[in-house]
């Protein structure tokens, strides 16, 4: 059997529907060095549209553009997918594999063709009909998140157990952090995280920032694709947004303009009804990441507000500060990072919340703790002289801060 037949048989079965043994004849075809130029751009070229992983999605166009860098109808296949990945979420079957013969008609599924170019007869370029023919007016188009599918370039995930039902999440860092909100996780430090490919794992929640209903979940699973995040500084009103969850049902709206006041890191939407209980991401008309969902509303209407994406990598970036400085501890209460927990301390030194491991002892005074407490502190308020202490950098007699 020569690689030729092999890549017939592997289109063939592709078109009947059997794609994986499909692209395993066509692997096994690629790895003849006799294989080149057209046919061997084929071959990459059917490999990238039934391959779901990106990474190698596009590998496979790159190894296709390689082996016939001068056919036009492959370039412009590569150019067509790069553009891809910057409109609008729609199902996945919209976008046709690749014709290899010009027997096709728009909107069909291509056949092989009778005799392909090998070794032995001039090697021309496969047929293409011209993109706007073949692709839907939208152009072809990213996979909706599904539940079992790979989710490619979104990266969603599920966060199960949270105290207001299940919610989503979405990568932040290649090394397994998430971001979601507040609202999703609650008081938990733990919860379960489902990706993608269906497996659960352990979601250790690192950090919050309740006044931005934001949360940080760390999994031990790395990711080698994030959202691209939009490079643009706010949101324009009207914006069309797209929000997804991972269950793999899809809100629109646009970004709605108001006439309140808001803080630079809300931005109001059009959309009231959401899949789960937030924490997924919002795209733009271009499928850049401009921000996550909240299930925060006005007190007049039900249009939920979502939080910006500049901000969230801001506090991404922040602790990772945090973790560079030593050893803490989540604390469930108020989210910080706690240094004093760490070091043996009852209570956060931030909000007071008593640590999980010090529920159920007795908890006697701990001289070593007073520079995280200001326990027994001598140190008196320039305002008011009173001695009992100060909180988040203000007295707890006046409240006021010391160098204010």
């Amino acid at each position: 059997m020569n690689f030729r037949s092999v890549v017939e048989q592997g289109i063939t079965a592709i078109q009947a529907g059997n794609r994986d043994e499909g692209a395993r004849l066509l692997k096994i075809a690629l790895k003849d060095s006799a294989l080149t130029g057209a046919l061997r751009a084929v071959a990459c070229l059917w490999l990238a549209e039934v391959t779901e992983h990106p990474t190698e999605k596009r590998q496979y166009y790159n190894d296709a553009l390689n082996a016939d860098p001068n056919n036009t109808d492959v370039i412009q296949r590569v150019e067509v997918y790069l553009a891809s990945q910057f409109t609008p979420p729609a199902p996945a079957n919209n976008l046709p594999l690749p014709p290899v013969g010009n027997n096709n008609r728009p909107g069909q599924a291509p056949v092989p063709p009778a005799s392909l170019p090998g070794m032995n007869t001039p090697a021309t370029s496969p047929s293409f009909a011209p993109a706007q023919a073949t692709l839907p007016k939208t152009g072809p188009l990213i996979p909706v998140v599904q539940p079992t599918p790979s989710v490619g370039l979104y990266q969603v995930a599920a966060v199960i157990g949270g105290p207001n039902g299940p919610g989503s999440a979405f990568f932040v860092a290649n090394e397994g952090l998430l971001v979601t909100t507040r609202y999703v996780v609650g008081g938990l430090d733990q919860v379960t995280v489902e990706l993608h490919n269906g497996r659960q794992y352990p979601g250790y929640v690192v950090r919050a920032y309740p006044e931005y209903d934001l949360a940080l979940i760390y999994v031990q699973q790395q990711v080698s694709e994030l959202i691209p995040v939009s490079p643009m500084p706010g949101i324009a009103d009207d914006t069309y947004l797209t929000v997804i969850g991972f269950s793999g049902d899809i809100a629109r709206g646009r970004k709605r303009a108001t006439k309140r006041v808001l803080a630079a890191h809300w931005f109001p939407t059009d959309i009231a009804q959401l899949p789960d209980a937030g924490g997924g991401p919002v795209l733009d008309e271009r499928n850049y990441l401009v921000g996550m969902i909240t299930r925060n509303t006005a007190s007049t209407s039900a249009y939920v507000y979502g939080l910006h994406i500049n901000v969230i990598r801001n506090f991404v970036e922040a602790f990772r500060q945090e973790s560079m400085n030593g050893a803490k501890v989540y604390c469930r209460h108020c989210g910080y990072y706690s240094t004093a927990l760490t070091s043996g301390g009852y209570y956060c030194e931030r909000c007071g919340g008593v640590h999980p491991q010090a529920e159920n002892i007795i908890r006697l005074p701990q001289s070593q703790m007073q520079s995280y407490y200001y326990e027994y502190s001598r140190i008196s308020c320039p305002h008011c002289n009173a001695t009992v202490g100060f909180h988040r950098n203000m007295c707890l007699r006046c409240g006021r801060s010391p160098v204010g």
